[in-house]
């Protein structure tokens, strides 16, 4: 989004001014969306109640597995990490689901894909940055914007390429390497239980830290406490997009209504690290004067957010843990029970929904 502003503006598409990568060496890395591997088919991120646990965790994985490695051979290098950032989450959030029932396999999948991961934060953070200056400028108006941000704008852009410049493609394809590693695996793994079970303490332990989280960024008002709740709120609503077969309706709505809430926590999140980079380095983004005026707007939407966040947060988890559970394991032997529980058939969603 472009700056509603007299003295910033942005070129008309400033992402096609990102460096071009030349493609990543595929040498059989990268498939297509629709392989199918040892029975084991690219796949709706959704979990199945009538089948089996094992092949539904493994059903899962492999198909966000192979849309990441597709994400990663995009030329728009932005959008690549961006993108496999995203399938990167979701893997993490379907073993967060099983690890009542499989805690060895979340211990050594959950660190191994957190790490491949972190190899992309810097570029994310970097990218990131110049979306939330240019949203935080639309979104307070053109009166009260300082006369002197162009500076802080041109030196977010500077960064974010040096960052895309540095290294990037060894990065990249050593994600690629990871994903395929894991991929390998996935044939694998295994966890105990069937049925509700399966889901039970994952789905439990993920609400419950949620929901716990939102008492504490309300009560300490820190940065780093939004932060937390912002990623367990995250987590459960890839959860609830998981199980969401169960009752699509109902739990459609309660997913639509997560995802309003993580949009804000990750506004308040983004508002956050674009203003510690700031304050860290003053003259590099246009001295001193400009960037407490500018750390002053930042202050105060953040406010707005985290108002606005917390009625929210509060009707999303306004039921203890064992109450919550209680009404989705009603819905599992509903879902269960009945052959028609839903359109069923396999389908890649984009990473960002």
């Amino acid at each position: 989004m472009v700056a509603a502003s007299r003295s910033v503006q942005a070129s008309p598409d400033d992402r096609a001014t990102l460096p071009v990568r030349p493609p990543l060496v595929r040498s059989g890395l990268v498939r297509s969306r629709t392989a199918n591997d040892g029975g084991v088919s690219v796949a709706r991120y959704r979990w199945r109640p009538g089948n089996a646990a094992e092949d539904e965790l493994r059903r899962i994985a492999a198909g966000q597995v192979e849309s990441a490695l597709d994400d990663l051979a995009d030329d728009d290098r932005h959008r690549a990490v961006h993108s496999a950032r995203k399938r990167g989450k979701k893997l993490r959030a379907l073993l967060r689901l099983v690890r009542g029932s499989a805690p060895d396999l979340y211990r050594r999948e959950n660190r191994a894909l957190r790490d491949a991961m972190r190899r992309l934060s810097d570029d994310r953070d970097a990218g990131v940055a110049v979306e939330t200056f240019d949203d935080l400028l639309s979104s307070v108006g053109a009166d009260a914007i300082p006369t002197d941000l162009a500076p802080v704008r041109a030196a977010l852009v500077e960064r974010r390429d040096a960052v895309l410049d540095a290294e990037l493609d060894q990065r990249l394809a050593a994600v690629q390497a990871d994903l395929a590693a894991a991929r390998d695996r996935i044939g694998g793994w295994e966890g105990d239980g069937e049925g509700f079970e399966v889901v039970q303490g994952g789905l439990a332990k993920t609400y419950g830290r949620a929901r716990d989280r939102m008492d504490d960024a309300y009560e300490e008002a820190t940065s780093e406490a939004f932060h937390l709740w912002r990623k367990r709120v995250k987590y459960h609503r890839y959860h609830v997009r998981l199980l969401q077969d169960l009752w699509p309706g109902m739990l459609r709505a309660r997913r639509k209504q997560l995802h309003e809430l993580t949009d804000l926590l990750g506004d308040d999140h983004d508002l956050s690290v674009l203003r510690q980079d700031l304050v860290a380095e003053p003259d590099r983004y246009g001295g001193v004067e400009g960037v407490a005026s500018l750390a002053a707007l930042l202050d105060r939407r953040r406010a707005e957010l985290q108002a606005a966040a917390e009625p929210l947060g509060r009707r999303c988890f306004a039921e203890p843990p064992d109450a919550f559970v209680a009404r989705l394991r009603t819905y599992w032997e509903v879902a269960a029970a009945d052959q028609d529980v839903g359109p069923l058939a396999d389908a890649t969603v984009p990473a960002g929904r």
